[in-house]
């Protein structure tokens, strides 16, 4: 059986077998986030639009506006963007299913982008598994919260078990993906005692560890990136006056297509390569 950093360490070369097409990926990371920079910018105007004309009416508030005071071209085209990004979002969602189902398949080359109707479906599907998975952590981070503000005494305690809540589901989710990739069945993503029993046959110690590496390789890539954009973005402002919008604008595309395309691939591979192994 591969090693924990073997998975790793193929994981992290695997984008670089195809470089275009990783860059493909980037443009949908790139429409995704030119897209919620403009939405951000708009709201930021609009938040600007509605206390100036509380400002200048005294009878007037905020919440005593109503939506006709607000363009209503605007507010179909804010709701148009956010279409256009979660369909790009359920794309790259797609590809990386498909990227989980070529490491499960020990395939060397990287998908392709042929198939566009079943790479959108496979998307929804790997949605409509993560936000099952994610719900149970949501709520259970919310009732924490609102235990510890009746009882702030148990604030710690009570934030240590839904952290160690949020990383089980964690662990139950990687492996839901890929049994639902490995079977091509939504279902199997739900199929605890069989996704469980693959995490067994791994051996828990092997599956966290690798999980815990490949997150940390993850955060340290992020890290290493933030460090580089953040010295580009000191040299963009002095190179044009600093126009934030505009630097903002430089630096999101530039993660967006070179780095969030190269870590979704890579981490989609380990997952992939994870799963190969726990039914070895």
């Amino acid at each position: 059986m591969a090693s924990i950093t073997d998975c790793v360490v193929e994981g992290l070369k695997y984008p670089f077998t195809d470089i275009k097409k990783v860059f493909g990926l980037g443009v949908l990371f790139t429409i995704v986030e030119l897209l919620l920079m403009a939405l951000t910018i708009r709201s930021v105007d609009v938040t600007r639009t509605v206390i100036d004309t509380v400002e200048h009416n005294a009878n007037l508030t905020a919440s005593g506006m109503n939506a006709s005071m607000l363009s209503s071209g605007d507010t179909f085209l804010g709701v148009a963007m956010m279409i256009i990004a979660f369909v790009a979002a359920l794309f790259i969602m797609g590809y990386q299913y498909n990227v989980i189902d070529f490491s499960i398949n020990k395939k060397d080359d990287l998908p392709g982008f042929a198939d566009i109707l079943g790479m959108f479906i496979r998307g929804i599907k790997y949605f409509a598994v993560s936000l099952v998975y994610g719900i149970p952590v949501v709520l259970v981070m919310m009732l924490g919260i609102l235990v510890s503000v009746f009882n702030s005494s148990l604030f710690v305690v009570v934030m240590m078990i839904s952290l160690l809540f949020a990383f089980i589901c964690y662990l139950l989710w990687i492996m839901a993906l890929n049994n639902m990739v490995a079977h091509n069945s939504i279902k199997k993503a739900f199929d605890l005692s069989e996704i469980i029993g693959n995490i067994a046959n791994l051996g828990w110690g092997k599956y966290i560890g690798t999980v815990l590496f490949t997150v940390i390789v993850f955060v340290i890539i992020n890290m290493a990136v933030g460090v580089v954009l953040s010295i580009l973005s000191a040299a963009f402002a002095a190179a044009i006056n600093n126009q934030a919008i505009v630097i903002s604008v430089v630096i999101g595309v530039i993660e967006a297509f070179f780095v969030s395309s190269y870590l979704t691939v890579f981490f989609s591979r380990v997952c992939g390569s994870i799963y190969r192994e726990s039914i070895k």
